[in-house]
C-alpha cells in the first residue's frame, strides 16, 4: 500500500512539476521538456573542456528534429586514448558523445 502512495505521489509531482516548467518558463517546452537554445561552438567546446578538466557533473541536451523534445542526459564526461568524449552515467551506462550533435552543456548540481 505505501509503495501505491509514493508512486502516486511521485506521479503527482512530476505532473504539477511539468506544468510549471511548461507555464512559466521562458524557453520553448516540448512534451515537457525545456529546450535550451543552441549554443555556439566555441562555447560548446570551452565549456566541454572545463567540465573535462573540472570533473564536472554535466547536463547534456542532443539536437533534435523540430518539434520533437530534445535528448537530456546528465553524467561526467571523460575523455578515452582516442580522443572521443564519453559520458559516465552510471557503473553501467556509458555514453559516447559527438561534439557535433550537442545543442548545450550545463552544469548540473
Amino acid at each position: 500500500m505505501q509503495n501505491l502512495i509514493t508512486n502516486g505521489t511521485t506521479a503527482l509531482s512530476d505532473r504539477v512539476a511539468t506544468a510549471y516548467k511548461e507555464l512559466f518558463s521562458d524557453l520553448p517546452v516540448i512534451n515537457g521538456q525545456v529546450v535550451y537554445p543552441q549554443m555556439p561552438a566555441f562555447q560548446l567546446t570551452y565549456f566541454i573542456q572545463q567540465a573535462l578538466d573540472r570533473h564536472y557533473l554535466v547536463r547534456l541536451q542532443f539536437k533534435a528534429a523540430t518539434d520533437v523534445a530534445p535528448s537530456t542526459v546528465i553524467g561526467h564526461l571523460k575523455e578515452d586514448a582516442a580522443g572521443h568524449l564519453i559520458l559516465k552515467q552510471t557503473h553501467a551506462l556509458t555514453t559516447i558523445v559527438a561534439p557535433g550533435l550537442l545543442r548545450s552543456v550545463q552544469r548540473a548540481r
